[in-house]
Formats: C-alpha cells, structure tokens, sequence
C-alpha cells in the first residue's frame, strides 16, 4: 500500500488523498475492522496480564491507572477484563465476535458458559448477537439459539406484560455496574432482589 496516499492519522480523524484507489482504500477498512475485532480482546487481556503482575508498582485501583493511560473510560475497562476473565484465551471462539462472547461471560455459572460455547463453536449459523442475548435469557441451561417466529410468539403472549425488555435492562445495568462494587453495594444489591431470586426459585 502507497503510504504517500493517506495523511498523517488526527487524534480526532483520519484524512485520505483524494487519489486514493478504492482498492486501497477497501483493504485499509479490512484493516481497521480486524483492529477494532482485536482492541478488546487486547486491552482485556492487558489488564488481566497487570493485574496479576504489577500489584507493586500500581497502589491504586488498577482500573483508574489504566483510565488514565489509555484515555478508556473505567466501566469499558471493568467490562473487557470481565469478558477476558470468564473467558480464557483457549476457550475463546476465532469466529466469534467479542459482544458474542460478552453475551455469554453474562452467565455467572462456569458451567453453563462452557456448555455455551461448546454449543456454539458447532453452531454453523452465526446467530446475531441480539439473538444471543435473547436465547440465553429463554434457555439458559440448554443452549439452543431461537428462531425468530419463536421471539415473536414469546413477544405476542406477554403482550404488555413483556417482561423481556425490563429483564434485558436490569441485565445491562448490572452487568456494567456489578464489578465495580464494593461489598456494602453487593451486600445492597442481593438484599434489594432478594424478592426476585426467591420468586424465580419457586418455579
């Protein structure tokens, strides 16, 4: 690739000749998305590798260091290591997306993760990762990827009763949230659902 065609990379853009080839400038998106599949896998791991490596030199939260030196936001990090740490680099699936993997760390049972991804590394289908989302919600314990009828069925007998999308938003929030705890939050946390978790045990 002709260097001379693209411009000096800005901390806020990128400028490109006007005399760029489409060729060129097809393959520089290919290498943008590979980079952009990789950044959280990377920046994950690279927080795991300081974490388990440099308490010493890093007396604060490692999180807030790392803030500082990459310029990422503190609950993007907690969130990319909570993936990385769930899943190992050897469990992890070439062909899937870091949101497909993230759908599945959501489950906080080892176990089931692991029949999870087992499932879909044989899957042929990619499913999207809204799917995902919505089929581990619906069978957690055997993993099977719902059809689109079935959501809109599902959708159609709740009717204004969906609990669906308040689940999912719970789900969201404390998967953000819940790392960053500290044990009076957990503490909260568990007496605040306390009424959910035995209502849901009751089935």
């Amino acid at each position: 690739m002709n260097n001379e065609l693209i411009k000096t990379p800005e901390t806020i853009g990128m400028q490109f000749q006007p005399d760029l080839p489409f060729e060129e400038w097809q393959e520089l998106g290919q290498r943008f998305g590979e980079a952009t599949k990789h950044f959280s896998w990377a920046l994950g791991d690279w927080l795991l590798h300081g974490a388990d490596n440099f308490k010493q030199q890093i007396s604060t939260d490692i999180y807030l260091k790392s803030e500082k030196v990459t310029g990422v936001d503190r609950q993007s990090l907690l969130s990319f290591a909570t993936v990385c740490r769930r899943i190992p680099a050897e469990d992890r699936i070439p062909h899937l997306s870091f949101q497909h993997h993230q759908s599945v760390a959501s489950i906080a049972n080892g176990e089931r993760r692991e029949t999870w991804l087992k499932f879909l590394s044989t899957e042929e289908k990619i499913p999207s990762n809204k799917m995902l989302k919505l089929s581990i919600s619906c069978s957690p314990d055997a993993p099977k990827i719902i059809s689109a009828d079935e959501y809109k069925e599902r959708s159609r007998k709740f009717g204004s009763d969906n609990y669906i999308p308040h689940l999912r938003g719970l789900i969201t929030i404390l998967r953000k949230t819940i790392p960053s705890m500290d044990e009076d939050e957990m503490l909260a946390l568990k007496t605040d659902t306390a009424g959910l978790v035995a209502l849901l045990e009751e089935l």
